[in-house]
């Protein structure tokens, strides 16, 4: 039986387009892996919303994932996070929810007690107070939003030994010493490690608090974030999971993208500060972060493919820069890649009915179009992106 595995990237509430390709491609199993169940893969693999949807296919708990997001799309962005600097209240029934500042006195006397208590006799008085302690509370800010509804939700959800045929990867970089992690279930010390080490995969810098630290069986990492800065799309973490395999079964990766993987031109000249952020972040760095994992992978795939053709005995080798010689042997994957029309999702952090509606719709109709497309190709070596 050949074995699967699963990619999962980053992208917030886009993860919804995960979880409608998900939907079609569980509706249509028999046309992918018939002696299988639905939805079942060999390795899972996850960064930011890719690890919390990942981690719930892992678990074979695909109809709580789905609930999760009715939950979203019926409550809105509350149902993860909340926010004294983002306006969370938008308009359920608006189609595409903007991604709004929000500054009121009650968020200031919140985040900087002692600069607003008594301002305005500091104002006439002393105002180098004011500036003094306000550097100094600035200084502890960590966040502009709170991801509590998030972290009671996979506290709730995360067990290791219930994901037991799979081996699920979530990664996260520490902040510390810059080194990206990816881990599986059973790296984890404990379950409570396991849910903040799948929160730490989704916490995206300056947006959520960096998680504390994490107790593995590799050590203790600390100030962990967001994965997806380091790898959007852990094709490496699944690569590298496949050479542990002794067993002969060739694998077919199936990649869902939140991101087109095109930067599209768009005016910033009045947006926020977290609007910008947002795009410096996700929308230019991650998204050429996977641009250039993608087209390596497809780089040497098609080469590979190539090569195979002429010599089909013949092991190639990649270049290890560590020793300046050989490396690792190459080998040719089957891979369908899933992913958005460029810049039709909206913002990273919004979500309204219509909107989660949609990209869980948007999601259902790419992946019919890159299955279709990669069952109607002749021959055993194929990869199609969509």
């Amino acid at each position: 039986m050949k074995k699967l595995a699963l990619v999962l990237s980053g992208g917030g509430f886009k993860g919804a387009f995960q979880v409608g390709a998900l939907q079609y491609l569980r509706e249509n199993w028999d046309r992918i892996a018939p002696h299988r169940p639905p939805l079942s893969f060999d390795i899972v693999a996850g960064v930011s919303v890719g690890s919390l949807n990942g981690m719930m296919v892992a678990l074979d708990q695909f109809d709580e994932l789905e609930q999760l997001w009715e939950d979203v799309a019926d409550r809105g962005v509350k149902e993860i996070y909340t926010s004294d600097f983002i306006d969370t209240d938008t308009d359920p029934d608006d189609p595409n929810p903007e991604l709004k500042f929000r500054l009121e006195w009650d968020t200031l006397r919140a985040q900087f007690p002692r600069t607003t208590r008594n301002i305005l006799l500091k104002a006439i008085f002393n105002r180098n107070s004011i500036l003094r302690t306000f550097r100094e509370e600035f200084q502890r800010l960590r966040s502009i939003a709170d991801n509590t509804p998030l972290k009671h939700k996979l506290i709730r959800l995360a067990r290791r030994d219930a994901i037991r045929d799979t081996i699920f990867k979530c990664g996260f970089v520490s902040l510390n010493d810059g080194k990206y992690y990816s881990l599986n279930q059973n790296d984890f010390k404990t379950d409570l490690d396991f849910a903040n080490g799948v929160l730490a995969s989704t916490a995206m810098p300056i947006v959520w608090e960096p998680v504390k630290e994490v107790a593995t069986r590799q050590g203790i990492p600390d100030s962990l974030v967001d994965g997806g800065i380091r790898d959007v799309s852990p094709l490496g973490d699944v690569i590298d999971e496949i050479a542990k395999d002794d067993s002969p079964q060739d694998y077919t990766i199936v990649i869902i993208n939140c991101s087109s993987g095109k930067v599209t031109e768009e005016t910033f000249r009045d947006k926020n500060i977290v609007q910008i952020a947002l795009r410096a972040l996700v929308d230019i760095a991650i998204t050429e972060i996977f641009n250039n994992d993608i087209r390596e992978f497809l780089d040497k795939n098609y080469i590979l493919e190539q090569i195979r053709r002429h010599l089909p005995n013949e092991p190639i080798y990649d270049y290890d820069v560590a020793t300046g010689g050989r490396g690792n042997a190459l080998k040719f994957f089957n891979a369908l890649i899933i992913q958005p029309e460029a810049n039709i999702l909206g913002d990273t952090l919004t979500a309204s009915r219509p909107l989660i509606d949609y990209r869980l719709a948007h999601g259902r109709a790419r992946a019919e179009i890159a299955l279709n497309l990669h069952l109607n190709k002749t021959g055993d070596d194929k990869f199609t992106v969509v």
